[in-house]
This record gives C-alpha cells, structure tokens and sequence, in this order.
C-alpha cells in the first residue's frame, strides 16, 4: 500500500493475498485505509505497517533502502 491505496499488482508479485493484507492492518490498529502510508514486505518476510492518523509525512530515514513500485 502507498498512501490509504492499495496496489494490487505489488500483492502479486510478492504473493500476498488481500486477507494477509487485512490481516496485518488489523495487527497494526489501521482504523481507516487513508491512515496507512506505507505498508513494506521486509526482507525477513514480515509486513510492516507504517500509518497515522494525521498528515504527518515519513522521513526519509525511515523509507532508507525500501524499493518502491
């Protein structure tokens, strides 16, 4: 996910299906899709959720070597 949208072709390719997706939205408290403003496969293989619920912007620092399609 990029900014509360979700990018369907990514799931695809990384072969997580939407309930996974919710799944991990739920385990990160997401209340509304616009709150998430980045949701990253790790290199581990978790799913990090990185939401707010204002319009605070992510800093680079935390985006550092995330590819981004």
């Amino acid at each position: 996910m990029k900014d509360g949208k979700v990018l369907h072709d990514n799931l695809e390719k990384t072969k997580v299906t939407e309930n996974e997706l919710r799944g991990k939205l739920r385990e990160a408290n997401v209340l509304r899709l616009s709150e998430v403003r980045a949701v990253v496969l790790e290199t581990t293989g978790d799913v990090s959720v990185i939401h707010t619920s204002g319009d605070e912007e992510l800093e680079d620092y935390i985006m550092k070597d995330v590819r981004r399609s």
